[in-house]
């Protein structure tokens, strides 16, 4: 009986081995693509639209669901080519794990007929039509039971590095970049984020939590992390280096989101700046007084003041409660040394608030002297520095950098200013400007 049964046993395994195991089919959809993303992007506006037109048009995805940062919805984009840039776009979906049928780098056709477009904080939606309790049309997800029928996976995959830009932050602060995949460089988180995990609920801001990015030239991006990511509760790189992610936006915020972290790759040293002064020492709406800073009015009475605002410290000269013809007020730092430092780069970030015209009479000046003796502005010499300065068009209290500053030319002691020119009488040279987070960067 024993040999009957392992020669049974015996005559399955043989078996098995004739079995041949199926190969996996990919069924390729039988669509033509007769409209571009870019087409689809001039018809949309903030408004939701219902699309009535039999049209396809194709794109790849780049976001995934995958590590969880991503939940229902999927970015795509086209491929950038040299006459036209890469177009992205998101298509929110109620469903979850759609990592398993879009893959990153998967061609799909996007069937339009009777789907809802409209231009989401500057970025384009295609989705099923939402209505909210206030009676506001919007893009809202497709239903389970439709998706696959508007988006069709095509049996073409490409690698992403067809699909990412390496771009700079400034260079990526862009509406024309949203829902593309991107590829920051030498980037670090800012020192908030020091020792802090990517979500934390002491920060959590709508279900995620936002640290910031900050590249040399002093130019910061959010970087959104989800709850539900599963490296929520790693700790935040201390590095610096590359960050690939997708674009995204909410109100005026540009909000940078990785798909996994394995995106993130920050393993080289930070960059330590020499000089740094972020203001978070200063009092409240108080005379600017710091030790080794000089605070001087050349025109008129009104002298910068220090300022909090959400527990930001930051300098600020405002004409509003001044009727002075013009005021003219410089904000010097203290001596600082250069020597035995190359290639010195200067940043720092200012904002707006209340500006009622752009003009030269109004406006925020940057300046460096060699020969400052820490009271006399008017008999230093002074070399106007290029940085970029906020306009009218800035939105209010939003800080933006100046962008990196030449001091290569410079080898041993200066001063660097901030100039304040404006008028308390003319009401329309009213307006505000604010300065933070002044560093210098150079190599030893």
């Amino acid at each position: 009986m024993k040999k009957l049964v392992l020669f049974f046993a015996l005559s399955l395994i043989g078996c098995s081995k004739e079995v041949d195991v199926p190969e996996l089919a990919c069924t390729q959809p039988n669509l033509t693509v007769n409209k571009s993303v870019e087409k689809i992007y001039e018809l949309s506006g903030t408004t939701a639209k219902q699309y009535l037109y039999d049209d396809v048009i194709e794109a790849y995805v780049v976001s995934s669901d995958e590590g969880g940062n991503f939940f229902k919805t999927i970015s795509l984009q086209t491929i950038e080519t040299e006459k036209a840039p890469a177009i992205g776009f998101s298509v929110p979906i109620d469903a979850t794990n759609t990592y398993i049928d879009y893959r990153v780098g998967n061609k799909v056709f996007i069937k339009l007929k009777n789907q809802f477009t409209d231009l989401y904080y500057g970025g384009l939606r295609i989705g099923s039509l939402y209505v909210s309790n206030a009676g506001d049309a919007t893009v809202g997800r497709i239903s389970q039971n439709e998706y696959k029928n508007v988006l069709n996976a095509s049996c073409t995959n490409i690698d992403e590095s067809q699909l990412v830009k390496s771009l700079s932050v400034e260079e990526a602060l862009s509406d024309s970049k949203l829902n593309t995949l991107i590829e920051l460089n030498d980037v670090e988180f800012t020192e908030a984020a020091l020792g802090r995990h990517y979500f934390e609920e002491s920060n959590n801001v709508g279900g995620s939590t936002n640290w910031y990015l900050r590249d040399k030239t002093g130019n910061q991006i959010i970087f959104r992390t989800s709850s539900y990511a599963k490296f929520a509760d790693h700790n935040v790189s201390e590095g610096s280096g590359k960050i690939k992610g997708i674009l995204t936006k909410f109100g005026t915020d540009y909000q940078f989101m990785v798909r996994y972290e394995s995106d993130i790759a920050m393993n080289g040293k930070r960059n330590i700046p020499f000089f740094a002064e972020d203001f978070q020492s200063v009092k409240n709406n108080v005379n600017f007084a710091l030790p080794g800073w000089s605070n001087i009015v050349e025109k008129a009475t009104k002298l910068w003041k220090s300022m909090v605002y959400s527990g930001n410290g930051y300098a600020e000269f405002n004409t509003t409660s001044t009727t002075a013809a013009e005021n003219v007020a410089w904000l010097v730092s203290p001596k600082i040394n250069l020597t035995g430092y190359k290639n010195a780069v200067l940043s720092f970030r200012s904002a707006q608030h209340d500006l009622k015209t752009d003009s030269s009479l109004n406006t925020l000046e940057v300046y460096v002297s060699t020969n400052f003796d820490g009271a006399n502005v008017t008999k230093a010499k002074w070399t106007k520095l290029e940085a970029k300065i906020p306009t009218l068009s800035t939105p209010s209290r939003t800080f933006i950098s100046s962008g990196g500053i030449d001091l290569s030319a410079y080898s041993e002691n200066i001063h660097i200013a901030f100039k304040y020119i404006g008028s308390g009488k003319d009401k329309t040279l009213n307006g505000a400007f604010m300065v933070d987070d002044i560093k210098i960067f150079g190599e030893k």
